[in-house]
């Protein structure tokens, strides 16, 4: 899947992005499923990953760490 751009849009006072039927599918989640919005290193910056779990499995940190020796200490 390319990457899609989403906009933030105003909804009743808060922020909010509409997800494309496509990135659902992709996901295999549906309308009244949880996602979480993880902050973390994407390349050389911060990012944002939407995951169907709250955190982010052990073994990226040690790919992470293999590819910027030292970047596990942070």
């Amino acid at each position: 899947m390319q990457p899609l751009t989403v906009v933030i849009e105003d909804w009743d006072g808060d922020g909010g992005i509409r997800i494309p039927d496509e990135a659902l599918q992709e996901l295999g989640i549906d309308v009244g499923d949880t996602l979480y919005l993880i902050e973390t290193v994407v390349g050389t910056g911060m990012g944002f990953v939407l995951s169907k779990t709250p955190t982010l499995p052990g073994r990226l940190d040690e790919l992470l760490a293999q590819l910027e020796p030292g970047s596990a200490n942070r």
